[in-house]
């Protein structure tokens, strides 16, 4: 067995040091370069970031398909790669269909709870709206 030199008493120190003042630690962990985002504004035109559009988007693409049609783009052995996946497919059905019912079940609640969450938010717009003009009516009332 190899007998590293660890100074304990330093190793403690620096422990000790860290937990008396944790915001170090995140200060140490912030400071470090981390690569930028993509940007991937080129995906969402302008036009798609209204609320509505991608709502329409998600109510669109939630649901997965786990039989998509089979296909070879060889000529000569392309109707044997078509069956050998028919067959795989096959075999693999009783694995796959779970996961795939899970992840359609997931994306339908996702899908479900953002559009109560759009339309919690056109509420709570509207009732902004009417408190403020609320508002605006009192303080003319009292300028007066």
């Amino acid at each position: 067995m190899l007998k590293k030199d660890i100074d304990v008493e330093q190793v403690m120190e620096e422990v000790n040091r860290a937990v008396a003042a944790p915001d170090t630690l995140l200060a140490d962990f912030w400071k470090e370069e981390r690569p930028k985002a993509p940007n991937l504004s080129f995906l969402y035109p302008p036009y798609s970031k209204t609320l509505q559009v991608n709502l329409d988007h998600v109510s669109r693409n939630w649901e997965i398909e786990s039989d998509f049609e089979l296909g070879s783009k060889r000529r000569a052995v392309g109707g044997l790669v078509v069956a050998l996946k028919r067959v795989i497919r096959a075999g693999l059905s009783w694995y796959i269909n779970p996961i795939v019912h899970q992840v359609r079940k997931f994306n339908m609640l996702v899908t479900r709870t953002l559009y109560d969450i759009g339309n919690n938010l056109e509420e709570m717009t509207d009732r902004i709206r009417a408190l403020e003009e609320r508002i605006e009516r009192i303080e003319k009332g009292k300028d007066r």
